[in-house]
């Protein structure tokens, strides 16, 4: 059975994906530096208003935190939005870049720090999420509790791979990390049977669907993290940031398959002492 949450989630994920999808068939978008250095585009803008705009019809007065837009939840509960993760990808005709969407239930603050297993928020945890990306004509959600499925509607499951020389680690782009971090990461990843540069929630959805078997992702807010970490959860995995807590705010995601979780965590701490979250 489907919550009305998740159903929620993914109509407005499909729908925004169409806005998004329209501008990245474009010659030209148009783009601009934030204050804090990361890129945004005139898509990013106008799918967040799309998912506005489909949220206030399917959900009408709920709370929304996104990331173009912001907001200042205070209820018990309020929608996550990121409209295009991947803005880098998007803005270079990579098509590796999705829609984010998020329910959290319970909770404060926009931070989403503290509490259990999908917590976001100080008593609140994500329990529904969708992930549509577009351009590769896939997508995956999850609810707390009922598994995670692709968009097919096929269970997703983590995989049994228990051997570090055996598995699979995404761990983002190199211009996230401090130079000697991206050495001594590059030394860690050598010792994985395949290790990629593969970034934002794709990474994740490859832990979720057993296509790897952890991935990293630093320089990471709320909107980024809240949706892929439920998936993977759901799927059978396992997420922390970088401390190992449950934080969906500190910065820092690793998701994997629970069973080289523990050999990943202490690599890419070690590795990245001053990423988000390890500190």
């Amino acid at each position: 059975m489907t919550s009305e949450r998740l159903h929620v989630a993914r109509e407005v994920a499909r729908r925004a994906s169409s806005t998004a999808l329209e501008f990245f068939e474009r010659p030209q978008v148009r783009h601009w530096s934030k204050g804090d250095g990361s890129l945004v585009t005139e898509a990013d803008l106008a799918t967040e208003e799309h998912v506005r705009r489909a949220l206030a019809e399917l959900a009408p007065g709920e709370e929304v935190l996104g990331e173009e837009y912001g907001g200042s939840p205070t209820g018990a509960g309020h929608w996550i939005v990121d409209p295009i993760d991947g803005t880098e990808n998007f803005r270079r005709g990579v098509p590796i870049w999705g829609v984010l969407v998020a329910w959290r239930s319970g909770g404060s603050g926009a931070d989403g720090s503290g509490g259990s297993a999908g917590s976001a928020g100080s008593g609140g945890e994500v329990t529904d999420a969708a992930v549509v990306a577009p351009a590769l004509g896939r997508s995956w959600s999850a609810s707390r509790g009922r598994g995670a499925h692709d968009g097919d509607g096929r269970p997703l499951r983590v995989s049994a791979v228990a051997r570090r020389s055996e598995a699979s680690f995404c761990y983002g782009g190199a211009h996230e990390y401090e130079p000697a971090e991206m050495a001594a990461l590059g030394v860690f990843a050598s010792g994985f049977r395949t290790a990629w540069g593969i970034g934002n929630f794709y990474a994740h959805m490859l832990v979720a669907e057993g296509a790897a078997d952890g991935a990293l992702s630093v320089g990471t807010s709320v909107w980024d993290v809240a949706a892929p970490s439920l998936i993977v959860a759901e799927a059978g995995g396992t997420w922390c940031d970088l401390g190992g807590r449950h934080d969906l705010g500190s910065g820092a995601l690793l998701t994997t398959n629970g069973r080289i979780g523990t050999t990943l965590l202490e690599g890419v701490r070690t590795a990245c002492p001053q990423a988000g979250g390890s500190r």
